[in-house]
Order: C-alpha cells, then structure tokens, then sequence
C-alpha cells in the first residue's frame, strides 16, 4: 500500500511539473536566486543626456525607470564624437548591468559587435533596428513619418490662421523644416511633414534645409532664420540638438516653433517667451517604450530577440497635449489633429515613407513643395 501511494505522488507530482512547463511564454531567467521577481539595473549610454531633443527623452527614461520600480541607474555620456560609442559601450558591456541601453543609427554597429562579444548581456537600441539572429538585443524604430503627418497638418492650419487667431501668422503660405542630415532616418519626417501640410492645404510650400549635425545649435539656428526671413511663421525641426537653435531663431523673429522628440516648450517653461511660441512638439516616446520593455522584463515576458516598429497606434509617436498646447492653439485644430490621429490609425490615411523611396524621388518631393 505505501508503494502504490508513493506512485500516485510520484505521478502527480510529474503531471504538475509537465503542466507547469508547459504553459505560459514567461522568460524565469528573470528571476532572482531566492524566487523573487528581479529589478533590473539599467546603463544609457548617449552622446548629450541634456540635448532637450533625442538623448535626453533616453536618460529620462532611465530616471523614470528608477523612480518606478526601484532600479538601479546610469547615464553615461560620450560626447559629441560618435567615435566614441563603441570603446564606451566595450567598457560597461562586462560590468554588470541587467539592461544596456543605446540609441540612434550610429549605435546600430556597435550594439551587434558588444552583443556578440557578450552573448549574456542585454542590449536595447532604440530608434535603430538590429540585424536579426541577436537574442540578447531588444531595439525599435519609431514611424516619425506619422508624427511629421501631424505636425505638417497642424503647421498648415497655423500659417493659415487669422492673426485674430494666431498673432504672428502672416498671409504667405509657407512653412520650414529643418532636419539634421540629408538620410532616410530624417526624410521620413521630411516626406510626412509636406505630406501633413499640402493635405490641409495643396498650395501650402514648404521650405526643406538641413544642418548635417544633431548638435550644431548655431547652424539650426542660421537656417531657421533664413526661412523666417523668407515669409515662414513656422518651423518645424527634426535636427536633435541643432534644433534648439530653431527654436531660438522663432523666439527671436517673434514667429511659432514646432519640436520634436521631447517635450520642447515643457523644456523651456523657465522662459515663456521662447516656450509659448512652440505650439506643439512631436513626441517619440524613448522614455516610455525604455518603461514599456522593463515591465514587460520583470514580468519575465520575451522581448529581447525582437524587432519592433512603433507608431500612433502604440501611442510611441504623438504631439505632445500640454497645457502650453491647449492655450496656444485654437481647439478647433486641435480636434482635426485627434481627427487625423485616428484616420492615420485606422488606415484612412496612409502616410509616405522615406523608406524603401528612392533618392531621387524624396528630392523631387522637396523639390516640389519649395516656393
């Protein structure tokens, strides 16, 4: 009798292992010794945590990350030479932390030469995607052509705007972009932006430069100025760092600013006068995807090994909704953006991409929509 009971547990006790096993797609690698779920600690690695723009939405995720689940956390700088990602990144790919975080195309390289080097530790580039076959690297690109959409289609209602509506809009239809470099990364912003605007309006022209630098402030400035001069009351950029030149170009021409990556006008609370004449920023959440993927870690789901691509949809790319937004421009265009919102959504709208374009024919585009 104590042998056929001892079966039976033997028995039960191997069903439930197999059910265990069998159900589920958690990852419990993630777990500490002791069973517990494991916190993970974090290292950014970025060229300028304080460029207001690209680098520093990456660092705040860090911050938010250690205000919400208690990580441990690390912002390391490299400096404006990109040259020095790859010895930076070497240098903390042995030193412990869980979770590596890098971002933008000049990190692409680097990441898959540390990933393969160490196969155990986690990487995250975030708007670069990685070659397939990498396990331990989890990295998104963001469809900043649907967000160029937005502010294309907000930049033609502000130009066209009475002045009783908008003060400093004028008559001439005619808005600026400034992009950091002449690459598909940007002209996917470039191809949504004249798209969002001629949509509004087919005769709105647009006026396309580029600074060839993310961090030249004085360039993005210079070029933003020569649009204002030439009849723009908006100027959309997508330069990184350079765009703060931008933006201190439309403060002092008195005309109206568009931002991206961050939160642009919240940056500049401390000085009204620059940060009421940015109307909108549009925003690619670095920040909240770095919380969306360390939730989804601690949980123990997979998604390191996974490529994503993130839009309106993943609520990743958007206009930022702050109170400087509300009080500056008119609700009623404000209810077209949440009404375009959901026609790029639901497919009414397909936005043009850069990618998979040809060269030539992103020129003839911004050739198209000059004055």
């Amino acid at each position: 009798m104590g042998k056929k009971v001892l079966v039976m547990m033997l028995t039960v006790g191997m069903m439930i292992s197999l059910i265990a096993c069998g159900t589920g797609t958690k990852d419990n690698s993630n777990a500490a010794e002791d069973g517990s779920v494991k916190v993970p600690s974090i290292c950014v690695v970025v060229g300028n945590a304080s460029d207001k723009s690209f680098s520093e939405s990456a660092a705040r995720g860090a911050e938010m990350a250690a205000e919400k689940f208690g990580c441990k956390t690390k912002v390391i700088e490299y400096g404006e030479d990109e040259t020095k990602f790859l010895p930076t990144l070497e240098d903390i790919s042995d030193s412990g932390w869980d979770i590596i975080v890098a971002t933008g195309y000049a990190s692409k390289e680097g990441i898959e030469s540390m990933a393969k080097e160490y196969p155990n530790q986690k990487y995250m580039l975030l708007d670069q995607r990685v070659d397939d076959g990498f396990s331990n690297v989890y990295s998104a690109d963001y469809k900043g052509n649907e967000g160029a959409f937005l502010s294309g289609a907000l930049a033609a209602m502000i130009t066209t705007a009475s002045q009783d509506e908008l003060a400093y809009a004028n008559e001439d239809k005619v808005v600026g972009f400034v992009g950091g470099m002449d690459m598909t990364l940007i002209n996917d912003f470039t191809v949504g932006f004249i798209q969002g605007a001629q949509f509004i309006d087919p005769e709105i022209k647009v006026i396309t430069s580029y600074t060839n630098s993310f961090t030249d402030a004085a360039k993005g400035k210079e070029l933003a100025k020569i649009m204002y001069d030439s009849g723009c009351d908006v100027v959309y950029n997508g330069a990184g760092g350079a765009g703060m030149g931008c933006l201190e170009a439309g403060k002092e021409a008195g005309k109206y600013s568009i931002g991206t990556d961050s939160d642009q006008a919240l940056l500049f609370k401390d000085d009204p006068d620059k940060a009421n004449l940015i109307l909108a920023s549009q925003l690619k959440c670095l920040d909240e995807n770095i919380i969306r993927v360390v939730e989804k870690y601690i949980a123990g789901e997979e998604i390191f090994g996974k490529n994503e691509t993130l839009g309106l949809t993943e609520g990743m790319i958007r206009l930022a909704d702050n109170d400087y937004y509300k009080t500056n421009v008119p609700e009623w265009m404000r209810d077209k953006i949440l009404e375009l919102t959901e026609m790029i959504k639901n497919g009414e709208i397909k936005v043009d991409t850069a990618y998979g374009m040809e060269d030539a024919d992103v020129k003839s585009i911004i050739d198209g929509a000059r004055p």
